[in-house]
């Protein structure tokens, strides 16, 4: 006998607004002047990346639950979409504005994103010396 879900319309919202958050806040941070003298500077910090998997562990399911999910409620699945915008957004901007580390947001983004690396392949055929030699020897002997 298969387990009730415990599947929630309000988790369309919930999830929502775990994912619709500040991308920054500002820390009061005390630093001290070479005289020593205490000064109070405002330092903008990143949030945490919002992430299914610790969505999941906040509503007590796993990740695969929300993937099953999305399959089951029309609902669901759009809000979700609509998260995984809202996650790539904050991922970019962070990014771009020098929060996160290149080459791990390259790999993060690559594994939660639709991003990939664009390769351009260059399949010209380029004809050699040393074929034309040939050819014109072919040529020769006909």
């Amino acid at each position: 006998m298969a387990r009730p879900t415990k599947y929630k319309k309000q988790y369309c919202e919930k999830m929502y607004d775990f994912f619709n958050i500040e991308h920054t806040y500002i820390k009061n941070v005390i630093t001290y002047d070479k005289n020593g003298n205490e000064k109070i500077i405002e330092v903008e910090k990143a949030n945490k990346l919002p992430t299914f998997e610790r969505f999941a562990v906040d509503i007590d399911v796993c990740v695969d639950t929300l993937n099953e999910w999305c399959k089951v409620h029309k609902e669901f699945s759009e809000a979700y979409r609509k998260c995984k915008a809202l996650q790539k957004d904050m991922l970019n901007d962070l990014a771009m504005r020098g929060f996160y580390n290149p080459t791990y947001t390259m790999f993060v983004a690559k594994n939660i994103t639709d991003m990939t690396d664009k390769q351009i392949v260059d399949n010209k055929v380029t004809y050699s010396l040393f074929e034309k030699e040939v050819e014109k020897k072919a040529k020769e002997i006909e």
